[in-house]
């Protein structure tokens, strides 16, 4: 006959290995998502942008191409590479959890509210910049210097 407390000890120890493999599989989800860094560009490369952990922007750049660029059309590469960044924020966050905890309920759940919070752009929603008014030299003012 097998002693019934023995059963149960096992269940226990059981139950505790169990939770404590879980836990080392959410800490090292943790640790892999601390170290996300994605980087995407816009205006021919002129503006990078790279978010880090949660999509959040870590890091802005530009190169001499900004030069080129009206305001508007900087603060609408800035926009369309943190975009371009975020959108790649779901897959990332879907590789380390299938790579740590796998498609627990909880682990899909991170990803969907990852998906639902950083969606993919739309392919042809393009930032607009407003056309420039015939003899506009770009000074930001209505005035002349002729005048």
């Amino acid at each position: 006959m097998t002693d019934p407390l023995a059963n149960v000890q096992r269940l226990v120890d059981d139950w505790e290995r169990n939770a404590e493999e879980k836990a080392a599989r959410y800490e090292s989800m943790r640790q892999e998502v601390e170290r996300i860094s994605i980087t995407a560009s816009a205006a021919g490369g002129a503006v990078s942008v790279t978010v880090g952990p949660n999509g959040i922007p870590s890091a802005v750049t530009m190169t001499e191409g900004v030069s080129r660029l009206r305001p508007e059309q900087i603060a609408a590469a800035v926009m369309e590479a943190m975009g371009k960044a975020q959108a790649g924020y779901p897959a990332e966050l879907a590789r380390i959890v299938g790579e740590t905890v796998g498609q627990t309920p909880s682990g899909q759940h991170i990803v969907a509210v990852a998906e639902r919070n950083f969606p993919q752009p739309e392919p042809d929603a393009r930032p607009s910049t407003p056309p420039r008014r015939p003899g506009d030299d770009g000074d930001f003012t209505d005035e002349s210097y002729l005048r």
